[in-house]
């Protein structure tokens, strides 16, 4: 079974809508959605990497002239369809290892959010953001953070310290801890951005608990999450 055939079998339900709600964001974002609708912007193209249903890029209708959303599994884009029906949102069905049906530079912002984990090849993928992205534009980004404390004490235990699935990501026959295939720290991200020519703007950690995880985010935040800045 082709792996975009897994990940339509892994979400698999009706299509409905799913009356997506607009995500109130505090001053300390407690999670992946939150933490990037927190850093705002406005444009007129901003694309969403691994849109799924359609929950995070709905939060920014009212910021950019267009919504595009790239997913590769055929019956999560067509959620999103219906969830964003009525929107000027364009539904691009394929890999981020390959975005030709978006012109170079012409992306005002690019927003992701635990979705670089389940790309094969992390270099083309940032690379091609890259190409996308205006110049000035940003990337906001988030991923699970592999050096989070709890990751680390279950490691010390003997235990796979994985990010999606329960029982050392063996929860689920169908895709082997929800399909993750990479697992990062907020520096090894760091790295794989900056290999593709990004600029570092800023980390941000987030979780329950607010603030606390902003504190030393490295060890106690749930997630990565970094903006990045396209060169002028």
């Amino acid at each position: 079974m082709e792996l975009s055939n897994k990940y339509d079998q892994f979400y698999a339900s009706d299509l409905h809508n799913e009356n997506i709600q607009s995500v109130a964001v505090e001053k300390w974002p407690k999670n992946r959605v939150e933490v990037i609708v927190a850093m705002g912007g406005k444009g007129d193209k901003i694309l969403d990497v691994g849109c799924g249903n359609g929950q995070l890029i709905y939060q920014f209708k009212n910021d950019y002239a267009q919504l595009i959303g790239l997913e590769y599994s055929a019956h999560r884009l067509a959620q999103a369809k219906v969830n964003l029906e009525g929107l000027n949102f364009l539904g691009i069905q394929g890999s981020a290892e390959n975005m030709m049906q978006i012109e170079s530079e012409s992306i005002d912002r690019i927003i992701s959010a635990d979705v670089i984990e389940h790309i094969p090849d992390v270099y083309t993928a940032t690379a091609e953001m890259f190409r996308v992205l205006k110049p000035g534009g940003h990337l906001v980004i988030n991923t699970p953070n592999i050096a989070f404390i709890k990751k680390r004490i279950m490691l010390l235990f003997g235990r796979f310290p994985s990010t999606s699935q329960p029982n050392e990501g063996i929860g689920n026959d169908i895709l082997f801890d929800g399909g993750h295939l990479h697992y990062f720290t907020f520096r090894s991200l760091r790295i794989v951005l900056e290999k593709a020519g990004f600029e570092m703007v800023k980390k941000i950690g987030y979780g329950k608990f607010g603030k606390i995880h902003h504190i030393y985010p490295s060890l106690l935040s749930g997630g990565v999450q970094w903006v990045a800045r396209k060169p002028d």
